[in-house]
């Protein structure tokens, strides 16, 4: 079992407590977590300081309980507690940590995005997320739907470690459908945070008070594709308040997914960011020696296919025509190059470079 100071404990009896937000911090603004944790609260008497009475007698059972669950706390009194997340408004007061909590303490980088992503916003993140993670940076995110997902997916394949902040308690896997996330990260060596109860459902405010986090353990804030009212903005707008790098990447003017990006590149062009060497070198981090790939040999025709692709997605019938060769040439041509990985098919028949 995880040893904890007193003033960790006291924070945890509170945290389980029953009582309101309200009433808990005015308790914490007239004792430190030490006294409470001893009951020591003078002539400060509530239903609440009853409860806690209560469940400082039976804090071994809740200590027994997260030890089954592999749960760790951490409090913002702990010499192990991050820093830069120290040093923003609002700190979170005790963390549940599932995973390598170690790694609360390497340079972090968030990266946040859209739920709903364009064939763009996946291919951006994840070149990005590939040379922040082969370079040092531990990557941050909430595991949502769309880049959060994206990002964590891509450390996962590198068999790199990365931090998911949750908006429910780190028990509680949201969404659903990335519980294969949730055992990956954890599998790969990556970290589960959360300010709340380690059952506590996904609630909607949650979700802008875990940006903070996001942010706040980060020494920046990359955005690949965000639409105007995505929750990426949110976590835009802190890193500039919390005094935090922001890059953001330019999109197609015409994409609602890239308007929140383009929005914020318009307010603060020095966000701009336009290759992950512009992150890199102003988050001072030693670039690594790129490895050297094994050179591919292409014939003629399958060369005039990629470089007609360096312009963009193309259909079947435009490539046809850039590339001059029969239908069941190009088929040939297109196939060799998907073997190799070069190229992807997508839907209605359209071709991009991998």
């Amino acid at each position: 079992m995880y040893k904890y100071s007193l003033s960790t404990l006291g924070l945890l009896v509170l945290d389980y407590a029953e009582g309101t937000k309200e009433v808990k911090n005015d308790l914490l603004r007239r004792f430190n977590p030490e006294c409470i944790f001893k009951c020591n609260f003078g002539d400060f008497n509530s239903p609440l300081t009853n409860s806690i009475k209560i469940l400082v007698e039976n804090v071994n059972y809740l200590l027994e309980e997260l030890d089954k669950k592999q749960i760790k706390l951490l409090s913002i009194f702990d010499e192990e507690y991050p820093t830069s997340l120290k040093n923003i408004d609002n700190s979170p007061k005790l963390l549940y940590l599932k995973g390598n909590a170690d790694l609360l303490n390497t340079p972090c980088i968030a990266v946040v995005g859209t739920r709903k992503p364009t064939r763009y916003g996946i291919k951006v993140t994840e070149d990005f997320v590939r040379e922040f993670a082969l370079n040092g940076l531990t990557v941050v995110s909430g595991m949502a739907r769309g880049l959060d997902t994206v990002a964590h997916k891509t450390c996962i394949e590198l068999e790199k470690p990365t931090i998911a902040v949750f908006g429910s308690g780190v028990e509680v896997c949201y969404p659903a459908e990335n519980r294969w996330l949730y055992d990956a990260i954890l599998k790969s060596g990556g970290l589960l945070v959360s300010e709340y109860k380690p059952d506590v459902k996904p609630l909607q405010f949650h979700f802008p008070e875990r940006n903070r986090i996001i942010c706040g353990l980060s020494k920046g804030v990359f955005i690949a594709e965000a639409s105007l009212k995505s929750g990426s903005i949110i976590s835009a707008r802190l890193a500039v308040e919390q005094g935090k790098e922001l890059f953001v990447v330019p999109g197609n003017v015409n994409s609602e997914a890239s308007m929140g990006t383009n929005a914020l590149i318009k307010e603060m062009q020095g966000a701009i960011t336009l290759s992950p060497s512009d992150v890199l070198e102003t988050l001072n981090v030693k670039i690594a020696k790129p490895v050297e790939r094994e050179t591919v040999q292409l014939s003629f025709y399958a060369q005039k296919a990629v470089e007609a692709l360096y312009e963009g997605e193309l259909h079947f019938e435009e490539l046809l025509s850039k590339v001059d060769v029969s239908a069941s040439e190009l088929t040939s041509l297109l196939t060799e190059l998907e073997i190799m990985g070069i190229v992807v098919r997508l839907a209605g028949n359209y071709y991009a470079l991998a």
